[in-house]
C-alpha cells in the first residue's frame, strides 16, 4: 500500500508518517532523502542544492525523477510518501492532505519547533508567516508542476487535524486507506473540524440536508448542513464529515455571522480569516 501525505504547514504531517513506521510498519519516504543523496553527489550541501533548484528546475526534475524510480522499485511493500508533490508522481497512491486551523498551526510552530527558521517573536507572528509562506509554497509548486497542491479535487481524502490526536488520525487515514485499497470508498472523504468552517448566512435561514462546504483562498465557507454541524457541534465531535462543493469567488463571512455561529456551538473561533 502506497500512502502519500502532503498537507498545509504546521498541520503535523512528519510526526504522523512516524507513527505509520512505528505503529503500522510503513517504510516512510521524504523527499529530504533524495535531496541529501543528490547533493552528496553534486559534492554541495542540501542548502546549496536548494538554491539551484530556485535557479534552474531541471534540478527539481532530477529529484522528481528519482521519486519515481524509488516508488517503482517498491511497488508491492507498505510505503509512506511525506512529500509534496508525491501525490502527483506515484501511480496508485491514496492521497491524503491535511489541513489546520492557522491559529493552532502557530500554537505547534511557535511553541515547539526549534529550527532557526521557525523562530518567531510571536505567535501572531507565527501565523501570518504561515499563511503567506502556504501561499508562497502553493504559487512555486503551480509555477513549477502547472498543478495545483491546495486544490482539494486532488485527494482522496482531506483531512484537519487542528483538534485531533494523532492516534485519531491514524484510525482515520489507514481505515479510509484500507476501503480504498479494497475499493470500496467514494470518489473523496473530507473531514474538517468546525473551527475550519466558517458560516455564509444565518443558522435560521439557511439550508437542512448534508453539510456542504467550498473553498475560498485557503478557507472553508457552509452553504448547506447547518443543522448537522451544529449538532456535531453539540456532541463535541472533533471532526465532521463534509461534501466538498469546489471552489467559489463569493463566498464570505460576516462578524455577526460568526458571533451567531459561535453562540449557537458554544465555541470560539481562533482565527476569521479577512473578507
Amino acid at each position: 500500500m502506497f500512502i502519500a501525505i502532503n498537507g498545509q504547514l504546521g498541520s503535523g504531517k512528519s510526526e504522523l508518517c512516524k507513527r505509520l513506521k512505528d505503529e503500522y510498519g510503513f517504510e516512510v519516504f521524504h523527499t529530504g532523502r533524495i535531496q541529501r543523496e543528490f547533493a552528496a553527489e553534486l559534492g554541495i550541501s542540501t542548502l546549496q542544492l536548494n538554491e539551484l533548484c530556485k535557479q534552474d528546475h531541471h534540478y527539481d526534475r532530477i529529484i522528481d525523477s528519482r521519486l519515481v524510480e524509488y516508488a517503482e522499485s517498491v511497488r508491492g511493500t507498505d510505503v509512506v510518501f511525506d512529500s509534496r508533490m508525491a501525490w502527483h508522481f506515484v501511480k496508485g497512491a491514496f492521497k491524503v492532505h491535511l489541513l489546520v486551523s492557522p491559529d493552532i498551526a502557530a500554537d505547534r510552530v511557535y511553541f515547539n519547533r526549534v529550527a532557526e527558521e521557525e523562530k518567531y517573536a510571536s505567535k501572531e507572528e507565527a501565523m501570518f508567516n504561515l499563511i503567506e509562506r502556504r501561499r508562497l509554497e502553493n504559487e512555486r509548486y503551480e509555477m513549477l508542476y502547472k498543478v495545483e497542491m491546495s486544490d482539494y479535487r486532488n485527494y482522496d481524502l482531506i483531512l484537519d487535524t487542528s483538534l485531533l490526536t494523532v492516534k485519531e488520525e491514524l484510525d482515520l487515514i489507514v481505515g479510509a486507506a484500507r476501503r480504498y485499497e479494497a475499493k470500496r470508498f467514494p470518489a473523496q472523504e473530507f473531514y474538517s473540524s468546525l473551527l475550519g468552517i466558517y458560516p455564509t448566512e444565518s443558522l435560521f435561514k439557511s439550508p437542512d440536508g448534508e453539510a456542504e462546504v467550498v473553498k475560498k483562498g485557503d478557507f472553508l465557507y457552509a452553504v448547506s448542513g447547518y443543522r448537522k454541524l451544529l449538532d456535531a457541534a453539540h456532541r463535541g465531535l472533533r471532526v465532521v464529515n463534509v461534501k466538498y462543493a469546489g471552489v467559489s469567488d463569493t463566498a464570505k463571512t460576516d462578524a455577526a455571522l460568526i458571533s451567531e455561529w459561535e453562540s449557537a456551538a458554544e465555541f470560539k473561533y481562533g482565527f476569521v480569516p479577512e473578507n
